[in-house]
């Protein structure tokens, strides 16, 4: 019996170790072949859970399919300016000097062209007669500009109207048409955390999109243009990108690329559409360009004494309706129709989109009380005094 017993344990140690080593065979995956979910532990119910993989959480034909919509309506800009030398008598022997200068003057020639200096952009066409958005800053300084589509076709542009403060510029190509134009969306109803594409020309590299989320809204105070609403994303954004499309998931147009923080990294800034498409409304129906003004200045309280919230008052314009109304430099802004206000920011938007004529009631603390005055916003004039 012990013998018997010494045989099985011996069988036992040699045939363990064949038995662990058997597999399932498993079926070969093809390249291409759909990955299978990944099945987790059982569930409540006794079943397997089963994790759906990122292509059912996000299908990767979303963004092929953004990008296959909005790739005809993206264009890449090139501009061309003209550099001019001065007429400079100390680089010249006096005889040339006189000459020159004589015939120069005679003929209106005192500078001469020496050389032409290139630069790129983006922008988007938004009308089939080929009108595009684009920055200001793009074509500010440009004597030539010239959009090539993404089927290689290049179309001589020119500028049909600009507005800097909001570095802004709507262009009409010259000759073909009609053009597919892209889709725009509503900036107002922006959240942080959306997604977002930037798409554009970043360093001269056609039809180049990037991916990446709304960051915020509403941002202020960059030192990028007069008047500031900007759209923050994280969506890689370069050199030559300005002018082009901030896209949503649907392929609407929601901002226009316009700036990067130079000392971060992923922290771009947007034009909201809804601004853009206001200024080319504006253009295309010939009305002025008009921004609802009130005539001050506001700031941050100092931080002492502790609870005291609003805006300092830093100036009043001369001739201006917060002038008119009783405004002083020194009051503090508590409310605006009942809203309380901490940042200049949100006010100036509030003013601006509450258009010409509005007629707003302002709280404010003067010398320890409060009280209410009224005031209508009027038309900015085109030249503000001090």
């Amino acid at each position: 019996m012990i013998r018997g017993i010494g045989i099985g344990f011996l069988l036992g140690l040699f045939l363990v170790p064949v038995t662990a080593c058997e597999k399932t065979p498993e079926r070969p995956l093809s390249v291409g072949a759909a990955v299978p979910s990944v099945t987790d532990a059982p569930g409540p119910g006794g079943e397997p859970q089963t994790v759906p993989t990122v292509e059912n959480l996000i299908p990767r034909t979303t963004f092929a399919r953004i990008a296959k919509t909005l790739a005809p309506t993206v264009v890449h800009l090139k501009t061309i300016q003209a550099l001019q030398e001065g007429w400079n008598p100390f680089h010249r022997k006096p005889h040339e000097w006189f000459l020159e200068g004589m015939i120069k003057r005679f003929l209106g020639l005192s500078k001469a062209i020496v050389s032409k200096q290139e630069g790129v952009g983006s922008g988007f066409l938004v009308h089939p007669a080929g009108y595009l958005l684009t920055n200001d800053h793009v074509i500010k300084h440009a004597d030539e500009i010239h959009a090539v589509l993404s089927d290689g076709r290049e179309f001589p542009a020119r500028v049909v109207g600009r507005d800097p403060r909001a570095d802004l510029a709507l262009l009409r190509l010259e000759g073909g048409g009609p053009f597919p134009s892209a889709e725009l969306g509503d900036s107002s109803q922006l959240e942080s955390g959306e997604w977002a594409l930037a798409v554009g020309s970043p360093l001269g590299l056609a039809q180049t999109f990037t991916v990446g989320v709304i960051s915020a809204t509403g941002r202020s105070h960059l030192g990028i243009a007069s008047r500031e609403n900007f759209i923050q994303t994280d969506a890689s954004i370069n050199y030559g990108n300005s002018g082009g499309p901030l896209v949503n998931i649907n392929a609407e147009v929601i901002g226009i690329n316009t700036a990067i923080m130079p000392t971060g990294h992923g922290i771009g800034f947007a034009i909201p559409i809804n601004m853009a498409r206001e200024f080319a409304d504006s253009i295309l129906k010939r009305k002025p360009l008009e921004t609802a003004w009130l005539g001050l200045q506001v700031g941050s309280l100092p931080p002492e004494p502790r609870g005291r919230h609003g805006l300092a008052v830093q100036s009043v314009q001369w001739g201006s309706p917060a002038r008119r109304s009783g405004l002083r430099p020194a009051d503090t802004i508590v409310r605006v129709d009942g809203t309380e206000v901490t940042e200049a920011g949100p006010l100036q938007r509030m003013i601006s989109e509450g258009g010409i004529g509005a007629e707003w009631i302002l709280t404010v603390e003067r010398n320890g009380r409060n009280q209410d005055i009224r005031v209508r916003s009027e038309a900015r004039p085109l030249r503000v005094f001090p």
